[in-house]
C-alpha cells in the first residue's frame, strides 16, 4: 500500500511538473513571438532611417551649387553634433569656406 501511494505521488509530482513546462514552453512561445514583433519594427524603423539620411546626403549635396542657404543649414546642423567633422570634410565646403564657422 506504501509503495502505491508514493506512486501516486510521483505521478501527481510528474504531472505538476509537465503542467509547468507547458506553461513555461506557452510562455517562451509568447515572448518570442513579442520580440519577432520588435524585430520586425525595428528593421521598418530602421530601412526608414536609412532612407531619410540618404536623401538627406543627397540634397545637401544638390543644395550645395543651388541654394545661398547651403553653408547655414551645415552650419546649424553641424552646431547641433548632427554632422561631424568627417561629414564636412566629405561636404567639401572649400567653395564657402569663409562663410563656414566650425
Amino acid at each position: 500500500m506504501v509503495n502505491i501511494i508514493k506512486l501516486e505521488a510521483i505521478n501527481l509530482r510528474v504531472k505538476t511538473l509537465n503542467d509547468a513546462i507547458k506553461e513555461k514552453d506557452n510562455e517562451i512561445s509568447f515572448l518570442k513571438s513579442k520580440i519577432k514583433n520588435i524585430q520586425n519594427t525595428l528593421e521598418y524603423w530602421k530601412d526608414k532611417f536609412e532612407k531619410l539620411i540618404s536623401f538627406l546626403h543627397d540634397k545637401l549635396h544638390s543644395w550645395y551649387d543651388k541654394d545661398d542657404k547651403y553653408i547655414d543649414v551645415v552650419n546649424d546642423m553641424y552646431e547641433d553634433n548632427v554632422l561631424d567633422d568627417d561629414d564636412i570634410e566629405e561636404l567639401d565646403l572649400s567653395k564657402e569656406n569663409d562663410d563656414y564657422e566650425r
